[in-house]
């Protein structure tokens, strides 16, 4: 698949933009906070509904952006797009919040509103009908960073390709806040028995509480699946991968890399729904007690966590800040394939200032692997002398200059 057309509409630094585009690589360059990541930004949201960047969507309107007809001002963008059987129109429109009412409140606070092919739909129904894989220095954090940080992007990712992944993730969100909303409950009427010993909670207690276990175990089950699954082929393609790049810097001898899957409760190989349905099932009646009495859920796959392993060891905790980003490189890179084999669409690749944290040696593998495996690349940088060919890149891609929100196609 591939982007004809960006439209955007008071996003960021852009008041209008409207982008022609082709297959192939495309660079755009300028200086920092000229609008390049914005750019990326604006596919990454219309491909997953969410920002890599912004803490809250109404950052993501321009400043200047005033109100129409009596609406708050907004932010739109929109995409066409062509893939292997048909073309795609996308558009996301995010207002800004509205006026506050008589008690502070901001009625319209950053609201989105979806359009696919002209029509309204749910945000939902936009996930995965754009698919992209985005390179950027923060990904160092996938390492480095919270467990949050690592669900969150294996949840983005899994969720593009896998739509039923994306629905049991939405109903298993409202689970853990139900539950944990009645096992508050239970605490803070323990609380009001002001200094008389806390109760057990009683079978009735308990009962009402396993009312939500099955629900929150079904939804669960095919997320710690799809997730165990996700890790085995990211990991077979990540390895070849880790170890190219370690072969250009010289090493001969490549150690062994790996992503390693760590679920809140033990899993066993080979497991199918059944018998992770069992056990986490088995999993919540151990820690039914504690969980009364931390009043949170303690089991399932919101304590998930990832971690990047080299001859067995954390790179969070043991990894030099070459090796974990390599190894993230690497993730990044295997995740392109992965995606294509799940879909049977190549991704759109965003590349954002990622050749600066690099060597010559492997900027330049890094192009050749990601133009082998994709038919669109958009690429950001501050200076073209990044790329290890200037000369030859002005005959093989298609070169924009940033400035102030403003893009301009360079002759080539």
């Amino acid at each position: 698949m591939y982007c004809t057309r960006l439209e955007l509409k008071d996003f960021r630094n852009y008041r209008k933009l409207d982008l022609s585009f082709s297959r192939g690589l495309h660079v755009f360059q300028g200086e920092n906070a000229a609008g390049k990541t914005s750019l990326l930004e604006a596919l990454y949201i219309l491909a997953t509904t969410k920002s890599a960047r912004a803490g809250a969507d109404q950052e993501l309107v321009n400043l200047e952006a005033e109100p129409e007809f009596g609406a708050p001002a907004f932010a739109r963008l929109s995409t066409k797009i062509e893939r292997l059987d048909d073309q795609l129109e996308a558009e996301v429109l995010i207002t800004r919040d509205g006026p506050p009412d008589e008690f502070g409140i901001s009625p319209n606070a950053a609201r989105k509103r979806i359009k696919i092919n002209g029509s309204p739909r749910r945000a939902v129904d936009l996930i995965g009908q754009l698919n992209v894989v985005l390179f950027s220095p923060e990904d160092l954090d996938l390492v480095i960073g919270t467990p949050s940080l690592r669900r969150r992007y294996f949840d983005i990712t899994l969720s593009q390709v896998d739509h039923r992944y994306l629905r049991n993730l939405q109903d298993y969100a409202k689970i853990v806040a139900q539950r944990n909303s009645y096992l508050r409950h239970f605490r803070e009427k323990q609380r009001a028995l002001k200094g008389r010993p806390t109760a057990r909670p009683s079978s009735k207690e308990q009962f009402e509480l396993s009312i939500w276990d099955e629900e929150l175990v079904k939804a669960g089950t095919y997320i710690i699946k799809r997730r165990h699954e996700c890790l085995l082929g990211l990991n077979r393609r990540a390895a070849g991968l880790h170890s190219s790049l370690l072969g250009l810097l010289g090493e001969e001898i490549t150690p062994v890399f790996e992503l390693v899957y760590q679920p809140s409760f033990p899993l066993e190989a080979g497991l199918d729904e059944t018998k992770i349905f069992e056990l986490f099932i088995r999993q919540l009646a151990k820690v039914r007690e504690q969980e009364f009495a931390r009043a949170v859920s303690l089991v399932g796959p919101h304590r998930d966590d990832f971690i990047f392993q080299l001859e067995g060891k954390n790179l969070a905790i043991y990894g030099s800040r070459g090796q974990q980003r390599t190894a993230v490189l690497a993730l990044k890179l295997a995740e392109t394939g992965w995606m294509e084999q799940q879909t049977g669409e190549r991704p759109i690749l965003l590349l954002d200032d990622i050749l600066s944290e690099l060597d010559a040696g492997r900027r330049q593998y890094v192009l050749d692997t990601v133009q082998a495996g994709s038919d669109q690349i958009f690429i950001t940088a501050t200076d073209l002398a990044l790329f290890p060919s200037p000369a030859q890149l002005k005959s093989t891609a298609r070169l924009y200059r940033v400035e102030a929100g403003r893009v301009q196609l360079l002759d080539t």
